[in-house]
């Protein structure tokens, strides 16, 4: 009789670790699907992701900004 060790047994749903994907466009889905699902389903990260996308932005201006500065 084989004996199947209790921490391959504890979760056999899907991993997502597991699911090979590279820095293409399957990647990029996967980050947009998982960002879309996260907001769906913990909606105070909502204020985060709006915070996170305007901060961006602005260090992007700033970067581009200071670049036109030293050309």
């Amino acid at each position: 009789m084989k004996r199947v060790n209790a921490a391959d047994d504890a979760d056999a749903g899907i991993n997502i670790s597991k699911i090979p994907v590279g820095g293409s466009v399957a990647g990029l889905m996967i980050a947009v699907s998982i960002v879309i699902i996260a907001l769906i389903g913990l909606p105070p990260t909502r204020w985060f992701l709006g915070a996170s996308l305007a901060l961006g932005v602005v260090i992007a201006l700033i970067r581009r900004w200071m670049a036109r500065d030293r050309g």
